[in-house]
């Protein structure tokens, strides 16, 4: 944390979440990340998705903020559209 110029604290760039999980662009997301990203595309909140087993809303966020790395992107919306895209995911029966 930094002091920033208007007298509040700040997270340094590097202690950044998005900053400390970069992923080489162009990375396929691993199977767990493409399936959290399959229920954020139908919906599902952090907190919903984490009541599935063996994952907790912080793993949720961490899968999520991978992906968006590996994808190139900046948000659940664009990950989802660009999984959309590449194939990563499919919404239906």
């Amino acid at each position: 944390m930094v002091e920033s110029p208007t007298g509040g604290v700040e997270a340094r760039e590097e202690d950044r979440p998005m900053k400390r999980a970069q992923a080489p662009a162009g990375s396929t997301p691993s199977d767990r990340e493409a399936e959290v990203l399959g229920l954020v595309a139908r919906g599902a909140s952090n907190r919903e998705i984490a009541r599935g087993p063996h994952l907790s809303e912080v793993t949720v966020k961490t899968h999520l903020i991978h992906v968006f790395s590996k994808l190139g992107v900046a948000d659940r919306t664009a990950a989802v559209t660009v999984a959309l895209q590449r194939g990563i995911i499919r919404l239906g029966a």
